[in-house]
């Protein structure tokens, strides 16, 4: 079993309750680009759970900052939570892992199977290019808007998932 990671995508977040539905929403979107929408209830609420978690522990006035990492590693998906508390209190759950974080803080992680014995090479991957959006940069330096139609629909489809 090849333990390189064949694929990773992040999301930085600030630990407020809104990371909470940002998390499930990632998760929700990345294995469905990856095509492993057999998993989406199991790592959905195991990356839920490692984000609330931080959440709880978090102060409202200064809250810390969370990255859910998803990755393909050999046979397993591994979900990796990074956080910058000063004194976390460990996890709820014994059946995941705790190291120290780079900087302070934590990762606290744990790995899922992949279904029906594959390994992360053979999960199709979307091609993408070198480019990470699509929306051109202006070379004024003037900042990037949303649109605001695209930012309804998105909202209008997310609140039909909380439902």
């Amino acid at each position: 079993m090849s333990t390189r990671t064949t694929q990773v995508d992040d999301l930085r977040l600030v630990a407020q309750p809104s990371a909470v539905p940002c998390t499930e929403l990632f998760v929700r979107l990345i294995l469905t680009d990856w095509s492993l929408t057999p998993m989406l209830d199991q790592v959905t609420n195991a990356a839920v759970r490692l984000v609330g978690d931080v959440v709880d522990q978090s102060s409202p006035s200064a809250p810390a900052f969370v990255t859910v990492r998803l990755q393909l590693r050999g046979d397993r998906l591994v979900i990796e939570v990074d956080d910058d508390l000063v004194a976390p209190s460990p996890p709820r759950d014994e059946r995941i892992g705790v190291r120290p974080g780079e900087r302070g803080g934590r990762t606290t992680w744990c790995e899922l199977a992949l279904p029906g014995g594959i390994s992360a090479g053979q999960v199709r991957l979307p091609r993408r290019g070198d480019r990470r959006t699509l929306v051109d940069e202006p070379v004024s330096g003037e900042p990037v808007t949303a649109d605001p139609q695209v930012l309804e629909r998105l909202l209008n489809r997310l609140s039909t998932w909380s439902e």
